[in-house]
C-alpha cells in the first residue's frame, strides 16, 4: 500500500509539471512523412511475439514452482503477476495497433496519429512489464548472478527504452524535441525522491511486496487508457468533441506518459530491491 501512496503521489506532483511545461496552447502537428496505419500494422506481430514470450513464462513457472529455492507465495506470485499482466497488455495493445485509422482527410484532430500514440504508449509500459519479471524470476529459482546481470540490463533498457516512446510523442506530433528531452526528469525526480523516502523510513530500506502491489495496481489506469482509445473514434466522430480533442488531448496524452514513467521508475527500483 506504501508503494501505491507513494506512487499517486509522486506521479500527481510530475504530471503538474508536465502539464504546465506542455501548455494549453500547443498544436499537435503530426510528421506529414509518418503513415501511423502503416507503421501500426507492422508492430502487430511483434506484439504477438511478446504475448507467445509472456504465456511461455507462465508454463515455465507453474511447471517449475516445485524447485523454486523459495517455494512460498510471495516471489512466485509476483512473477506470475508480471508475466499476466504483461500477457494482457501485449494483447490489448496489438488490438489498438490493428484498428488504427488511416489518416484518410486532415481534420482538426487526426484520429489515426491519436490512436498510434495511445497504442505506443501502452507498449512501452506492457513491454517493461514483461522484462521486470525476469529478475525475480531468476531470484525465485536461486539464479543469483543471473538476477544480478538483469538488474543491469534493466537498467540499461528503461534508459535506452524511452528513446522510442520519445520517437512514438515525436512523430505524432504530441510532443516537440524539447518537451521529449524534459518528460523523464520530473520522473527521475520523484523516484529518486520516493527511494530517499523508503531509505528513511522503512525498516531494511525495501517496501515488502511493491512489485506485486505496484502491478497489480497498474492494470486499473492500463484498463482505463485501452477503453478512452478503443472510444476515441467514437468520440471524434462529434464535431465539437473532435475540436476539444484537437485543443485538449495532447494534454492527455502527456499526462499519461508521465504516468508510465513514474511507475516504469517506481517498478524498477523496487524489483531491483533499492526501494
Amino acid at each position: 500500500m506504501l508503494a501505491i501512496v507513494g506512487y499517486l503521489i509522486g506521479a500527481g506532483v510530475a504530471i503538474s509539471v508536465v502539464l504546465r511545461l506542455a501548455g494549453l496552447r500547443y498544436t499537435v502537428t503530426p510528421d506529414p512523412s509518418f503513415d501511423p496505419a502503416t507503421v501500426a500494422s507492422r508492430l502487430v506481430p511483434v506484439l504477438g511475439g511478446l504475448a507467445g514470450f509472456a504465456v511461455t513464462g507462465v508454463v515455465l513457472i507453474v511447471t517449475q514452482s516445485g524447485n523454486a529455492s523459495v517455494p512460498s507465495h510471495g516471489g512466485l506470485t509476483t512473477v506470475l503477476a508480471l508475466f499476466v499482466i504483461g500477457y494482457l497488455g501485449y494483447f490489448s495493445t496489438s488490438l489498438l495497433f490493428a484498428n488504427v485509422s488511416d489518416r484518410g482527410e486532415r481534420t482538426p484532430f487526426d484520429l489515426g496519429a491519436a490512436q498510434y500514440v495511445g497504442a505506443a504508449i501502452g507498449l512501452y509500459f506492457s513491454t517493461f512489464i514483461g522484462w521486470f519479471a525476469l529478475r525475480p524470476l531468476f531470484s525465485t529459482f536461486g539464479l543469483t548472478a543471473a538476477a544480478d546481470i538483469m538488474s543491469w540490463l534493466l537498467l540499461g533498457s528503461v534508459v535506452a527504452g524511452y528513446g522510442l516512446l520519445a520517437s512514438f510523442l515525436y512523430r505524432t506530433g504530441y510532443a516537440t524535441a524539447r518537451m521529449t528531452a524534459l518528460l523523464p526528469v520530473p520522473a527521475i525526480a520523484v523516484t529518486a525522491a520516493y527511494v530517499v523516502l523508503v531509505w528513511a523510513l522503512v525498516p531494511d530500506h525495501h517496501v515488502p511486496d511493491a512489485v506485486l502491489s505496484l502491478v497489480l495496481f497498474a492494470f486499473v489506469p492500463g484498463a482505463a487508457w485501452y477503453l478512452a482509445i478503443t472510444t476515441l473514434p467514437i468520440i471524434a466522430s462529434r464535431g465539437r468533441a473532435a475540436q476539444v480533442l484537437a485543443e485538449r488531448w495532447h494534454l492527455v496524452v502527456i499526462a499519461y506518459s508521465e504516468a508510465v514513467l513514474v511507475l516504469s521508475g517506481f517498478q524498477l527500483v523496487s524489483v531491483l530491491g533499492i526501494a
